[in-house]
């Protein structure tokens, strides 16, 4: 029980912990690479956690060198993950970036699992997760018809931040249960969480050092400023959510992050940039409450499971 509500917890500290992190950066990535921010904050992950690792508990990387080609496919699913979500992030509305990237993901773990569901509540969970579909066709449509809160031209760069993201979507879902998978093999979260963002950091670092503009990388007097919130808004609640991840299963940890778009939506009305878009607000909501929905469901069904 107690480990349950520590996942609980951790999940719920990332899930809000996002509006103001996607706020925040979507704001900075008009005038600070995104791909200098992805270097630096993983960087310090890799650096900080894996060094933890190093001096106090060595022996626990044989879990990595025994499995190379899951390794791998951690490493390779969050680098394309996170590089897609923080260019989205440049090119869309906040809320609607969080709201794809994490709602794809409890359509991949249905159909991951097969679609088996308990015969007794069938009917209900499917209803729940056709919402969840809809609701992200529904933010397609919003995104490509120009009726979000983020006003561009560029329906270029609106599509493919669209598919970028969609992707990001269906990537780290992959990540998290191949991380998961690690976990349960004994991996401390410590140890994943250090070595899940090596490619992201080589590919980030030698992708702004050959196509990186200067003017977007930040000065000296900045460099501390984005490297504290990258550390504060980036590196401690993905730590959250790596604990959350090793304490419950995959489905619970994408419909509880479902409630990070409204987090998302409220915060970003701050935001001078963007204006109010009733049809976002629309999606969003219909999503929760269809993930929400799926929850409630899912855990009532484990609950009979348990006691049949």
């Amino acid at each position: 029980m107690q480990r349950n509500l520590n996942a609980v917890l951790f999940l719920t500290v990332f899930a809000l912990s996002q509006a103001v992190r996607d706020t925040f950066f979507a704001n900075t990535f008009q005038s600070v690479s995104f791909l200098f921010v992805a270097a630096l904050a993983f960087g310090m992950s890799t650096l900080l956690f894996g060094g933890w690792v190093v001096l106090n508990a060595p022996q626990e990387i044989r879990f990595l060198s025994g499995r190379p080609a899951r390794f791998a496919v951690l490493n390779l699913t969050t680098a394309l993950a996170w590089l897609a979500y923080f260019f989205a992030l440049k090119h869309l509305e906040p809320a609607i970036v969080n709201m794809i990237y994490v709602g794809v993901g409890p359509l991949v773990i249905l159909f991951w699992s097969g679609g088996e569901r308990p015969g007794h509540i069938r009917f209900a969970e499917y209803a729940a997760y056709t919402g969840i579909a809809a609701a992200l066709a529904g933010i397609a449509y919003v995104v490509l018809f120009g009726h979000s809160g983020l006003q561009s031209d560029d329906a270029t760069l609106r599509t493919g931040a669209l598919i970028a993201v969609a992707i990001g979507g269906v990537s780290i879902t992959v990540s998290h249960v191949n991380a998961r998978q690690f976990n349960d093999d004994g991996a401390s979260s410590n140890l994943v969480f250090a070595s899940r963002f090596l490619i992201v950091v080589a590919t980030a670092a030698a992708a702004e050092a050959i196509f990186g503009t200067p003017a977007l990388r930040p000065e000296g007097s900045q460099l501390g400023w984005i490297a504290l919130c990258a550390f504060a808004l980036i590196v401690i609640p993905s730590f959250s959510l790596q604990l959350g991840i090793a304490r419950s299963s995959p489905l619970s940890v994408n419909v509880i992050r479902a409630m990070g778009p409204v987090f998302v939506f409220a915060a970003q009305q701050l935001d001078d940039r963007l204006s109010f878009s009733s049809a976002t607000l629309i999606c969003i909501l219909l999503f929760s409450i269809s993930a929400s929905a799926a929850s409630g469901l899912r855990a009532h069904a484990e609950l009979r499971q348990t006691r049949d």
